[in-house]
């Protein structure tokens, strides 16, 4: 059970990390522009990341849902070349700089941000129940005595 969680928390800051991480590359290397949608999804990926290093699962949950509705949406945006009105003529929403096939750089967000929601869910899932009644906070001395 204790080797899960911990595989489980290393994958939810891992994850995010190297996303972001590749967008920084795409955006300061590549000098691929970088959309409303875009900057909101980076803002969210942070949030995740920020949410798992200090283990708050309700707002893991809402970031990494939150940024799986917005990648979604843009991707459909990139697939159907949708131009949005919030969308700017310098960095437009609708295209994307990367293509292979149907998977676009808003595809692959919305594949991170699925696995980001399901390693939230499962975290929302496993809250023992010690922590349910004080409001998702265990204490040290909780845990090794197995209240």
């Amino acid at each position: 059970m204790w080797r899960w969680v911990r595989i489980r928390r290393g994958l939810g800051i891992v994850i995010p990390a190297i996303a972001l991480s590749v967008s920084a590359y795409w955006s300061l290397v590549l000098h691929w522009s970088a959309c409303v949608m875009c900057w909101s999804e980076r803002l969210l990926l942070a949030t995740t990341l920020f949410g798992w290093a200090i283990d708050l699962p309700w707002l893991v949950a809402f970031a990494s849902a939150s940024g799986l509705v917005v990648s979604a949406a843009q991707w459909w945006m990139q697939l159907r070349a949708v131009h949005a009105a919030f969308c700017s003529t310098t960095a437009p929403c609708d295209i994307s700089y990367f293509q292979l096939g149907p998977l676009t750089t808003a595809g692959l967000a919305t594949i991170v941000f699925a696995a980001l929601t399901a390693l939230a869910l499962d975290r929302l899932a496993h809250v023992p129940r010690q922590a349910k009644k004080m409001g998702g906070m265990l204490f040290r001395s909780e845990i090794q005595s197995g209240r």
